[in-house]
């Protein structure tokens, strides 16, 4: 529960207990009416700001996460278990790869059980326009995408860079990394 939630608990709770104790303990019936009423608005009004501030995160999570954007890759394992990640924010390129001391990786893949089937410079990721976009460096074992609702399989070509989305599956080699 976040702090503002608490929060307004913490007054509608307190908004409560003032009216209780407005009722019970002031004898002139205008006074006892006026807090009364003022005491029921402000709770209601702070129960509104508790539902809301507790559903924001669920009410925008849709809408938030496509205009953020993909901020992280992670590498799958073989039970689809996530085995390592890398944060992206911030970043315009990023190149796939098993470095072994001669090539400059941003996702080294050199310690995986995919490192066989992946080249020292595999791929590169590039921020454009707003998207993201892949393309092969002409590897031995290729590069190959998998929409996120579909079970097909699209090869990466090194001449025509593919856009990238959110959900996605990259297969670099047969290293199955997912767009988040």
């Amino acid at each position: 529960m976040s702090r503002k939630v608490t929060l307004d608990i913490a007054i509608i709770i307190s908004s409560i207990t003032g009216a209780i104790l407005s009722y019970a303990y002031l004898q002139d019936g205008m006074e006892k009416y006026i807090s009364l009423s003022i005491l029921v608005i402000f709770a209601a009004f702070f129960l509104v700001l508790a539902v809301l501030d507790a559903t924001a995160d669920k009410r925008f999570m849709r809408y938030g996460m496509k205009k953020r954007g993909i901020s992280e890759l992670l590498l799958l394992g073989e039970d689809s278990n996530v085995t390592d990640t890398w944060d992206i924010y911030g970043k315009t390129s990023i190149v796939f790869g098993r470095d072994e001391g001669e090539f400059q990786v941003d996702v080294n893949l050199k310690n995986t059980d995919y490192a066989g089937t992946i080249d020292g410079e595999h791929a590169v990721m590039n921020y454009s326009g707003g998207s993201w976009y892949i393309e092969d460096l002409d590897s031995e074992n290729g590069t190959r995408i998998q929409r996120g609702g579909e079970g097909k399989m699209y090869k990466v070509s090194s001449r025509e860079p593919c856009r990238v989305e959110r959900g996605d599956i990259i297969y670099l080699g047969l290293a199955p990394i997912r767009i988040k």
